[in-house]
């Protein structure tokens, strides 16, 4: 086990009543496997994935977790101003590290932007963007790997170069992985398919 949510219910106020995101869900998520997250919009999935990542604390239920988490956002929210290897760097300075640049240059590497380390976003592509945010999320090594939508603002083709990209290292590093996603397309990719709707675990399934 390297992360599982147990009997997880998620709930927010609306006026007078509440409304519940996330209702009684339990789901374990293990080394090396690459699991999808699918669900209509309001299904809940994006609200379980913000528990899971440590975002957003539940309303009942238990997360454990062994090991770092990655996130890797919707919108890769990396900072202009900063060149493609900064913005890796960034995330020892926050954990008060000394910056290692083998380490980004070596991601930014596996992510298939070798030589590009020197570059500002408004140099790089949307693609390439996002698989600086994939670097930059796998600079802590972490046990469990969370993927927010990662390919809803790219095109067909660097869609489906991001989620093999995800697989190929959920296999290297064995890290337990979760994808949310609406694109059905990309999901020949994944071990495991997990839908969800109304806020529950409809249907697992392997791929």
């Amino acid at each position: 086990m390297t992360l599982h949510l147990d009997h997880i219910t998620l709930t927010y106020p609306d006026g007078p009543t509440e409304v519940t995101a996330v209702d009684d869900v339990s789901l374990t998520l293990h080394p090396g496997q690459f699991t999808a997250l699918v669900g209509q919009s309001g299904s809940g999935k994006s609200s379980l994935l913000a528990v899971a990542a440590g975002l957003q604390e539940p309303t009942s239920g238990q997360v454990r977790v062994d090991g770092p988490r990655g996130l890797i956002f919707q919108q890769a929210n990396l900072l202009g101003a900063l060149t493609a290897r900064e913005q890796l760097l960034v995330t020892d300075h926050i954990r008060g590290r000394k910056p290692r640049r083998d380490r980004a240059d070596e991601l930014l590497e596996r992510v298939g932007l070798a030589g590009f380390g020197h570059r500002r976003m408004n140099q790089l592509s949307g693609g390439q963007r996002q698989r600086v945010n994939i670097a930059r999320a796998l600079m802590g090594s972490p046990a469990v790997l969370l993927a927010d939508e990662p390919t809803s603002a790219l095109d067909t083709r660097l869609a489906r170069e991001v989620v093999d990209l995800l697989a190929d290292i959920t296999r290297e590093t064995q890290a337990a992985t979760l994808l949310v996603t609406h694109d059905r397309s990309l999901l020949d990719s994944c071990d495991r398919v997990v839908e969800m709707r109304d806020g529950r675990v409809r249907e697992v399934r392997a791929v």
